[in-house]
């Protein structure tokens, strides 16, 4: 029978085998070699302090080697084991270490489950594959649109830390700037931003995006020319084309900013255009556009509407969002008349940055002991959620927010957040599938 366990040979003890894996991209990095992996997962088996826990004695180590798939000697090596009766346990560092990719992780939860094979996190010894298993059943089903967005935790805190510093996180290089070799941010390239300031004059001075690239061209102008350093493959140092230079007069970089999701975060690097001349640049643009500016706001999102109480009057707060140039900015504020009170003067809450606040809180362990009024099933369900929150990007984080997110104050005096969340929508998020399947 196609479900039916493998056929084992007697044994004495408990099989395991330990499972390390480090890409290319780990070099240097802390606890990403397989042997650091596996001294942790020793340490781990050691603390069950169960002598009947016998170690297979054949190394598993994928060195080099992507999650994005399973396509790995030692992987494939391990199901093998799996397959044969061989293993009673697997052990691993961390769930990405073993796969990036949710659609893996669905067949090797599979396959060891139908093996009657246990797989032990080192990082969350609270759950077992049972447990795991509902857990990326649910998320599969409720974010198929996404397949290897296993974000590790490392990395998301060094993209906030680098966002809050006003570095750059990466990406192509805009005209106008070179990359410093030691701290990878923006410096300005003295002939290139002569050249940007003259393109932004122009267009200030009326000129078409057209006429505008037909002057860089006849001075013998280029665009930036790249070299890949793994490929080698060149890019840029052709001729500036009309839709080229409009891209260049609607980038935020050249007023020292990064554009970041609906909005823009403030940036390390030095401007190269002034703010009067990027607005009367974007006004000649505009007064060529068909296209009203209440069009231009449509598709923007508010994940915490409603939900941002006034810490001074304590009603909702409300969505407000101004434009500079091509660069929206939003803001909760408070300008409530309701309950017959006078207007309230509360101060407006940048909308990426307090959004990103909520999210980074919610992946806080200590968030679990530090909510009050929680019962012991309401604290293993937030610690179960923290470990699917852990998984998901930033898009994915932002749409989840309405739903487990019940208010926010934020309190000036201490800029701390008060957060308080929604209990049947947490539950809901791991109820809603198999509720609806039964």
């Amino acid at each position: 029978m196609g479900n039916s366990l493998p056929e084992r040979k007697k044994h004495s003890g408990v099989r395991y085998a330990i499972y390390t894996r480090q890409s290319a991209s780990d070099d240097g990095m802390v606890l990403s070699s397989c042997e650091a992996q596996f001294g942790i997962c020793e340490d781990f088996v050691d603390a069950r302090a169960d002598p009947t826990w016998r170690w297979i004695g054949e190394r598993l180590d994928d060195v080099g080697f992507t999650g994005a798939d399973t396509n790995r000697p030692a992987l494939q090596r391990l199901l093998r084991l799996v397959r044969e009766g061989r293993i009673d346990k697997v052990v691993v560092y961390r769930l990405d270490r073993l796969t990036r990719s949710l659609r893996d992780s669905l067949d090797i939860l599979e396959a060891l489950r139908t093996a009657g094979v246990d797989l032990l996190i080192v990082t969350s010894p609270e759950l077992g594959s049972a447990a795991t298993d509902a857990l990326l059943l649910n998320l599969m089903a409720l974010f198929a649109q996404f397949e290897r967005e296993m974000i590790r935790a490392r990395l998301a805190d060094t993209r906030a830390a680098l966002k809050r510093h006003g570095r750059r996180l990466a990406g192509r290089v805009p005209y106008g700037y070179d990359v410093d070799s030691r701290t990878k941010q923006f410096v300005v390239n003295a002939d290139e931003a002569r050249r940007v300031r003259a393109m932004f004059q122009m267009a200030a001075d009326g000129m078409l995006p057209r006429e505008i690239a037909a002057v860089a061209n006849e001075q013998g102008w280029r665009t930036k020319r790249t070299v890949a350093k793994r490929s080698g493959k060149v890019s840029g140092g052709g001729p500036w084309t009309p839709r080229q230079v409009l891209s260049l007069l609607a980038n935020p970089v050249y007023l020292g900013l990064f554009a970041d999701g609906d909005g823009t975060r403030p940036g390390e690097h030095p401007a190269i255009v002034s703010p009067e001349l990027f607005e009367r640049a974007r006004e000649q643009i505009e007064a060529r556009r068909t296209t009203k500016r209440s069009r231009r706001s449509a598709g923007i999102q508010w994940p915490l509407r409603g939900k941002i109480l006034c810490s001074r009057c304590g009603r909702p707060m409300s969505t407000h969002t101004t434009h500079r140039g091509p660069v929206v900015y939003r803001h909760y504020r408070c300008r409530s008349h309701a309950g017959g009170r006078p207007p309230c003067k509360g101060s407006a809450l940048p909308a990426h940055e307090i959004e990103n606040a909520v999210a980074e809180i919610l992946a806080d362990p200590s968030l679990v002991d530090s909510l009050p009024g929680l019962t012991k099933d309401q604290r293993q369900l937030l610690r179960r959620f923290q470990v699917a929150w852990d998984l998901l990007d930033t898009r994915s984080r932002m749409r989840l927010l309405p739903e487990i997110v019940q208010s926010v104050v934020f309190w000036e005096a201490d800029s701390t957040l008060e957060l308080r969340l929604d209990q049947d929508g947490l539950a809901g998020i791991f109820s809603k599938r198999q509720d609806s399947s039964e």
